[in-house]
């Protein structure tokens, strides 16, 4: 029996090429990791926000596994688009004649 409600319970970490790491639970992206040139891994959560920078590959993923997860996505207001229909004034091209 697994115990779900271990941190890191359900977390798959995969390669996707030397130095860049993907981590997924049940099939929900949860961020990756970027090796740097000195060695350390830049940690971002599943969207792409910076979660800090560590000295190895573990504690990376533990910072991202770890990391809030928002349940809601944010809100958009959609904006109203107006279309007008305008005419140009012939004698004076690019203005417009109300």
């Amino acid at each position: 029996m697994t115990d779900t409600n271990r941190p890191g319970a359900g977390v798959v970490w995969a390669r996707v090429e030397e130095g860049f790491h993907v981590g997924s639970r049940n099939g929900v992206f949860l961020g990756y990791l970027d090796r740097e040139a000195d060695g350390s891994y830049l940690a971002y959560d599943g969207r792409s926000r910076l979660v800090g920078r560590f000295p190895t590959l573990v504690s990376g993923m533990a910072a991202v596994t770890s990391a809030p997860v928002e349940t809601r996505m944010p809100v958009r207001r959609e904006e109203e688009i107006v279309l007008q229909q305008v005419r140009t004034d012939r004698e004076h091209p690019g203005s417009v004649v109300r």
